[in-house]
């Protein structure tokens, strides 16, 4: 029995909490957030809800709109109870690897449910994860990008095209979390009004719209008010909106200043693409003109900028680390209080609430380094002395 004694929540041994997991960016956080996180507790009955979110830089090579710190503020008070940061090294990558390392920290922090937004939930996502990424005779095909040879893959495999993505991000989640020792029941939960990419704001009796719309139109708070709750507007009116813009110069001094060599040796840095960075560098304005210029039919706007990132952070090949060796909790309630304390003795991740100079020389490093580089016009400390927030 869950008893709330003094402010505080205490759980008896005979009464363990259940906890459904969600992976998200909140970038920010909106009314379709809002919506997965009520259906989710809905349908599995869940006592709380565990989100591992990317920090300040998300998975399609972007700066987040809003620090994590903020964002994980947004969704405490919108019903999460537990929210830990997904590591750089992991949230600016493709599907696959994004997909793993955060399954791999909600296996670890002993979700029930994963609970996941598709545009298709009636896939039979479990019959997906039969699929075998890891035969290389998948990808042999290298004018394919890494999407495209998935949906192939998916389609010659069950017969089902999905071209969505999320639904491309689920099938991933499927995949890894069925190599979970304890696998998550799959929550699907359908994505409804707004689709991922759309620009504009949608007006409805739901009012959802996506995060895309929501970041174009920043400064129309009148439009903004219908489709986030109270505590993102406010997030927005009050702080730094920050976009690729404000790193143009910083990228294309690192671009300039480092040799041929030195970019080769970045991280996905590949097929000669270091002679197209020097070159276009040179002859781009902005961030943008950039891009434009080094895309061809190989490479996605995602992928792209990924590798910008990477240059920006220097981060290298041999940095990379394919295995999770921390969970670092950005803020909780009660609940995401007691819950950690009824897991601490069973996890098997080392769980980080106040980093030391320690950690973030070692385990934080990237994650320290990457919040230096984001914050670097607002100036806010991002992980130094940094402790959770508590709701």
């Amino acid at each position: 029995m869950k008893q709330l004694l003094d402010g505080f929540l205490f759980v008896r041994s005979d009464d363990m909490l259940k906890a459904v997991g969600i992976i998200s960016e909140y970038n920010p956080f909106h009314n379709g957030h809002l919506y997965q996180i009520r259906k989710a507790k809905e349908i599995t009955n869940a006592d709380l809800c565990i989100v591992v979110m990317s920090g300040n830089w998300v998975q399609r090579g972007q700066p987040s709109a809003f620090d994590k710190w903020n964002r994980a503020k947004s969704a405490l008070e919108n019903g999460v109870d537990l929210v830990v940061e997904l590591p750089f090294q992991y949230s600016v990558q493709p599907a696959s690897i994004f997909a793993k390392a955060a399954i791999n920290i909600l296996g670890a922090l002993k979700c029930r449910w994963l609970s996941f937004g598709s545009e298709n939930p009636e896939i039979n996502f479990d019959k997906l994860s039969t699929i075998n990424l890891d035969n290389p005779e998948y990808f042999k095909n290298y004018k394919e990008t890494y999407t495209a040879a998935i949906q192939k893959l998916i389609y010659e495999n069950i017969g089902i095209s999905i071209n969505k993505p999320n639904d491309i991000l689920s099938f991933n989640y499927a995949i890894y979390n069925k190599q979970l020792s304890n696998p998550m029941k799959l929550i699907p939960i359908k994505r409804i009004l707004s689709n991922h990419n759309d620009s504009e704001i949608i007006n409805s009796d739901l009012n959802i719209s996506s995060a895309t719309s929501i970041r174009k139109n920043i400064n129309n708070f009148s439009k903004l008010s219908n489709v986030v709750p109270k505590s993102t507007l406010e997030m927005i009116r009050t702080n730094y909106f920050v976009d690729w813009n404000i790193f143009w110069k910083y990228l294309k001094y690192k671009i300039l200043t480092n040799s041929v060599k030195e970019l080769r040796n970045i991280y996905q840095m590949t097929e000669g693409l270091e002679y197209r960075f020097k070159k276009y560098a040179k002859m781009s304005t902005n961030f943008d003109d950039f891009l434009i210029k080094l895309k061809t039919k190989r490479y996605t706007f995602a992928r792209l900028r990924r590798l910008c990132v990477y240059v920006l952070i220097n981060f290298k090949s041999t940095d990379f680390d394919a295995t999770n060796e921390y969970i670092r909790v950005l803020g909780f309630n009660n609940l995401g209080r007691a819950y950690l304390k009824q897991i601490k003795k069973v996890i098997d991740m080392m769980i980080i609430s106040k980093p030391s100079k320690k950690l973030l020389e070692k385990e934080l490093k990237f994650d320290y380094l990457s919040g230096n580089i984001y914050s670097i016009e607002s100036e806010k400390n991002e992980d130094l002395y940094k402790v959770p927030l508590i709701f």
